[in-house]
């Protein structure tokens, strides 16, 4: 039986990073009780501190509203707080995902490409730590890059899944994608921009409907730019803002980096504000240039239309939507890695017609 190397690679990852944990057990665990997760981790804390103080003893049959926003929480209801056995859970569906997303390519380099611009993103390599969501939407976006080149099912179906455990309406993102990215067809841009319009016109009704990501509290603290954003979108301009607040927000936490805060956070935000823009300007060339095949043309226009159903909220935070990264990652290790690989090697390229 062949075993690829990457393969070898990722198990030996997954084993090291699991007697991490295992020797670091407690250490995390009080991280999550005094904050100081919040270094590697947004909310982590916040979750833990709920758990704790309302949801301990809760019954996650009598809240419904667990299942829609509050995975964190409600995985620790049903681990009995066993926050060891979700962080294990949280580094296994890691490693299962990089082997799958690997496996989209033909080539090592190709897949090792993938694999390192996979580790380099803060959000993923710290994602296994803590108490989060985006492990989970970040993973969803690999298993759909997948289904995206190579048409499987298998990928689909889970990217749905981990797309549930993220948040409701990812799912809903991505199921909306199934029917914008047809197989073996262009992307059906028509179907795009209708959907753009449609939300654009519910978005103020509903805005004030979901918790936590449209409020005045939030609203308080996105800044002048995020009360014109908001203000555009109650007054049905979401169509317009959408592409300008997308280009707004990706480079707004660049600048944390150069900024001596102290805060672990901020230079992990910047970092993933510099790596989103040095995957997404490129990819935007090989669009724009009509340079990408069909496949990575499929990666490229997922990544820009991947936060529609999100963005119309009022946060103005890059983080919920960095996930995109991986689509743009995908096209471009396709693009200019297995493909070049490929025809250099004689070994035949990832079928783009897929």
């Amino acid at each position: 039986m062949h075993i690829r190397i990457s393969t070898v690679l990722v198990l030996m990852a997954a084993i090291l990073f699991g007697m991490l944990l295992v020797g670091l057990n407690e250490v995390l665990l009080q991280a999550h009780a005094d904050t100081t997760i919040e270094y590697v981790s947004s909310d982590a804390a916040t979750y833990f501190r709920l758990y704790k103080d309302v949801y301990e003893d809760a019954d996650p049959t009598e809240n419904i509203s667990l299942f829609l926003i509050g995975i964190p929480i409600l995985s620790m209801i049903i681990t009995g707080g066993s926050l060891w056995a979700i962080q294990l859970f949280n580094l296994a569906v890691m490693a299962l995902t990089l082997r799958c997303a690997m496996s989209t390519f033909g080539t090592m380099v190709a897949r090792l490409a993938l694999l390192a611009g996979a580790i380099v993103f803060p959000y993923f390599l710290f994602g296994f730590l803590s108490l989060n969501k985006e492990i989970y939407a970040m993973c969803a976006a690999l298993f759909f890059g997948r289904y995206l080149v190579r048409g499987s099912l298998r990928a689909l179906l889970f990217a749905l899944l981990l797309a549930m455990l993220a948040r409701y309406y990812m799912f809903m993102t991505l199921l909306a994608m199934v029917f914008f990215f047809p197989r073996q067809r262009p992307p059906r841009y028509g179907l795009i921009l209708a959907a753009l319009l449609v939300i654009s016109a519910l978005a103020p009704i509903v805005k004030g409907m979901v918790p936590e990501y449209s409020s005045e509290d939030v609203k308080d603290v996105s800044g002048f730019t995020g009360l014109l954003f908001s203000t555009a979108i109650e007054n049905f301009g979401y169509v317009l803002v959408y592409p300008v607040k997308y280009v707004a927000l990706m480079p707004q936490r660049a600048y944390s980096v150069l900024l001596a805060s102290g805060r672990f956070g901020d230079y992990m935000e910047g970092v993933v504000s510099i790596l989103s823009l040095a995957v997404f300007l490129p990819a935007l060339w090989l669009l724009f240039m009509r340079r990408a095949g069909p496949a990575a043309q499929r990666l490229i226009v997922a990544g820009l239309v991947a936060p529609m159903p999100m963005m119309w909220s009022d946060i103005m935070h890059w983080r919920y939507y960095s996930y995109v990264y991986f689509f743009f990652l995908m096209a471009l290790v396709l693009h200019f890695i297995e493909n070049r690989t490929a025809a250099q090697t004689g070994t035949g390229e990832v079928p783009e017609h897929a």
